[in-house]
């Protein structure tokens, strides 16, 4: 994509091809360039990966007076998440 003309807005919000980002901060307006994060795939990387998906399947699978039981635990600070 070329820019041919000035990006004129005072608000301007969202991105180009999602390299150029445009957003509004406390700061004021702000463009940024996102750098793409290389995905490497790694053996490691994809165990722990399998294994994080199956904690959420369980997770989801619980009713949700379980979830809740669990997260006034967390919040009491009875058990915590390594």
């Amino acid at each position: 994509m070329k820019l041919t003309l000035p990006l004129i807005s005072a608000e301007a919000r969202g991105s180009i091809y999602k390299v150029l980002t445009f957003s509004v901060r406390r700061s004021g307006q702000q463009v940024r360039w996102q750098n793409k994060q290389k995905d490497v795939l790694t053996a490691k990387r994809s165990v722990q990966r399998k294994k994080f998906l199956l904690g959420l399947d369980l997770w989801r699978s619980l009713p949700d007076n379980e979830k809740n039981y669990w997260n006034i635990l967390l919040k009491t600070g009875e058990v915590s998440v390594p």
